[in-house]
C-alpha cells in the first residue's frame, strides 16, 4: 500500500458524447485547477457532433490533456477505459456539462491526506447549474464521514460523478463502473453504485464547501426517472449480495429515498403527475416534511427574482453569493442509529 503525499499525481476523467456545447468549459475548469500535478484523459465515446474536434483542440494547446476514442459504448465503458490508461494514484471523474471551482482539487487531495489509508474518497457539497451556468440551487450540507456504507444506502450524498476524488487502487478493487446497467436498458446509477462498493471496504470524508457546478438539464439521464427507478433497483440487488448482513429496514428507507428523490426530479421537469406518484411511493412520512419546503416554492414562482450567481470555469464562488437550499434536506432527514 503507497502512502499519499501532496503532489501525488490526479488522473481526471472526462468522458464525452455528443458534448461539443459544454466539454470546453468543463475542460477549462480542470485545467485551471489550483492543483498542478494532473493529467487530463478525455474521452469521446462515439459523438456524432464537434466533440472529438473540441477536445483536440485542448489537446493541442495543453500537454496535459490525452485524448482518447472509442465506439459507443456507454459512460461506464468510457470512464473504465480511462482508468486503465490512468498514470496517476487518485481518480477524478469529470462529466462533460459540469464545472469544477477552482480549488476543488487541491482541498480533496489535502482532506484525502488528512483521513488517512483508510479513506478510499472524499466528497464535496455541488450547485445545480442551468445551461447559462446559473445557479438554480445548493446541495444540502452532509456533513457523513467514517464508516458510511449504510447511510450511503439510504441517500446518496456524494450527489453525482463529478464529486469524489478517488484513490485509484481503491476503485480498481471495487471492479470500476459497471456497464451491464446500461446494457439491461437501466443505466443512470453507475457512479451511485461505485461509490457504494468502494464505502462498503473504506471509509468516506467530505470537504464542506461548494466545489462543482452540477449541470441541471431537460432531457438529461437523471430526469429519466423510469429508467433511473430500475437503475436503482438493480443496484440494490448488487448490494443486498454484497451486504446480507445489513438490515432489512436500511433497504426500505432506501427505496423511499430514492422515490422521494425522482419526486423532486419530475417537479422540477414540470412533470406534477408524476411528482405526485413518486411523492406517494416515497411514504407519507417523508412527502409531510418536505411538503412546507414544496409549497414555499410553489408560492414564489413566478415573483421577481434577484440576479442569480453564474458560475465561470476559472473563478471561485463566495459562499456568501449562493443562496441557501430550497430544500434543506440534512436538516428535515436524520439518518436512524444502526
Amino acid at each position: 500500500m503507497t502512502t499519499l503525499e501532496y503532489g501525488t499525481l490526479v488522473s481526471v476523467i472526462v468522458p464525452v458524447y455528443n458534448g461539443a456545447e459544454y466539454v470546453g468549459q468543463a475542460l477549462e475548469s480542470a485545467l485551471c485547477q489550483t492543483y498542478p500535478h494532473l493529467e487530463v484523459l478525455a474521452i469521446d465515446d462515439g459523438s456524432s457532433d464537434g466533440s472529438l474536434g473540441v477536445l483536440e483542440l485542448y489537446a493541442a494547446k495543453d500537454s496535459r490533456v490525452r485524448v482518447l476514442r472509442q465506439l459507443n459504448g456507454g459512460v461506464a465503458s468510457a470512464r473504465n477505459r480511462c482508468i486503465e490508461e490512468a498514470r496517476g494514484e487518485l481518480i477524478a471523474t469529470l462529466d462533460a456539462d459540469d464545472l469544477w471551482q477552482p480549488t476543488k482539487i487541491e482541498r480533496q487531495v489535502r482532506r484525502l491526506l488528512e483521513a488517512g489509508d483508510a479513506t478510499g474518497f472524499v466528497y464535496c457539497w455541488w450547485a445545480w447549474i442551468d445551461g447559462r451556468s446559473a445557479i438554480l440551487d445548493r446541495s444540502p450540507r452532509w456533513m457523513v464521514e467514517g464508516e458510511a456504507f449504510e447511510a450511503l444506502v439510504q441517500i446518496n450524498f456524494t450527489g453525482n460523478a463529478s464529486v469524489p476524488l478517488f484513490r485509484k487502487r481503491c476503485v480498481v478493487e471495487a471492479g470500476g463502473y459497471d456497464p451491464t446497467l446500461a446494457a439491461a436498458g437501466a443505466g443512470g446509477c453507475e457512479d451511485w453504485e461505485l461509490v457504494l462498493r468502494i464505502a462498503s471496504r473504506y471509509d468516506v470524508a467530505v470537504v464542506p464547501e461548494i466545489l462543482l457546478g452540477y449541470r441541471r438539464l431537460p432531457g438529461s439521464m437523471s430526469t429519466a426517472c423510469n429508467t433511473m427507478w430500475r437503475s436503482k433497483e438493480l443496484v440494490i440487488q448488487q448490494m443486498q449480495q454484497l451486504r446480507p448482513d445489513i438490515e432489512s429496514r436500511v433497504w426500505k428507507i432506501s427505496n423511499r429515498q430514492f422515490a422521494l428523490y425522482l419526486a423532486g426530479m419530475s417537479f422540477w421537469s414540470g412533470r406534477m403527475f408524476d411528482a405526485f406518484r413518486w411523492a406517494f411511493r416515497s411514504g407519507w412520512s417523508l412527502s409531510l416534511a418536505v411538503a412546507p419546503h414544496v409549497l414555499r416554492m410553489l408560492l414564489s414562482r413566478g415573483r421577481s427574482k434577484q440576479a442569480v450567481e453564474t458560475m465561470l470555469p476559472n473563478e471561485n464562488i463566495h459562499p456568501e453569493d449562493i443562496p441557501e437550499p430550497l430544500l434543506p434536506y440534512d436538516s428535515i432527514y436524520s439518518f436512524p442509529p444502526r
